[in-house]
């Protein structure tokens, strides 16, 4: 399996977008303007003036330090899933006796992982999503609809009047949302006894589409999920694990 996916070197890091991406302190868009936030418009003070040489004259440019976007947890998953992609191969010998295309991917633990980070992500947006409910309101919704699946069908439509498959088509990613459909479907057969059904190709696709999938929900999340100081960032939230 061919382990340089990424041909933007920028990407191969496994950060991706993630990498100098900015929290608004205010209405908790993300984007990488630090200076001023393009959703909201909110200019933070800066934290320090420094003076750099600007056309051979020096001149005081003022510095920000802003939140970052990425939770731990986030993090964490990625790293995780950078280490069992780059590990070497080892030799499943318990697998000898079934054919070739009836073995599970060495690597199978990497659609385990992006499945939990996906499921984190999304516990992040509906968690924004519904800090402008009545608390207990929100609080019953995200128990009543606990499951991922039930999440991006009835919740993402009874919250925002739409579907969630056409708010990716109108920001760009129409194909985003059948890619992490086929990935569920092949981690829930995987669950349910056919280990199989994680084979090389859709571990190879996984980590292929990984920048697109974290780079179409953050594009979701600045279109349904900012606006209200009150929600929780991103970047603060409960475990996965």
């Amino acid at each position: 399996m061919e382990l340089d996916v990424w041909a933007d070197d920028e990407k191969a890091n496994w950060w991706g977008i993630w990498c100098g991406l900015s929290h608004c302190g205010r209405c908790h868009a993300l984007s990488r303007s630090a200076a001023k936030c393009p959703q909201c418009g909110y200019e933070p003070e800066p934290t320090q003036w420094q003076t750099e040489i600007l056309d051979g004259v020096p001149k005081e440019v003022p510095q920000f330090i802003t939140e970052g976007a990425i939770s731990w947890s986030t993090n964490v998953l990625l790293q995780l899933m950078k280490r069992e992609w780059m590990r070497p191969g080892i030799e499943l010998g318990y697998f000898a006796h079934r054919p070739l295309e009836k073995q599970p991917s060495q690597r199978m633990m990497i659609v385990i992982l992006f499945w939990t980070l996906f499921e984190h992500l999304m516990d992040r947006f509906f968690e924004a999503a519904t800090a402008s409910l009545p608390e207990g309101v929100g609080r019953d919704l995200l128990r009543r609809y606990a499951s991922i699946g039930s999440r991006m069908d009835r919740l993402y439509g009874l919250l925002f009047n739409a579907r969630l498959q056409d708010d990716l088509a109108t920001l760009g990613y129409a194909s985003v949302y059948a890619h992490l459909m086929e990935v569920q479907r092949r981690r829930n057969e995987f669950v349910h006894g056919n280990a199989e059904a994680i084979d090389d190709g859709l571990v190879f696709a996984t980590v292929e589409r990984l920048h697109e999938v974290q780079e179409a929900w953050i594009a979701l999340y600045n279109k349904r999920c900012t606006g209200n100081a009150k929600a929780p960032p991103v970047w603060k939230g409960s475990s996965p694990f």
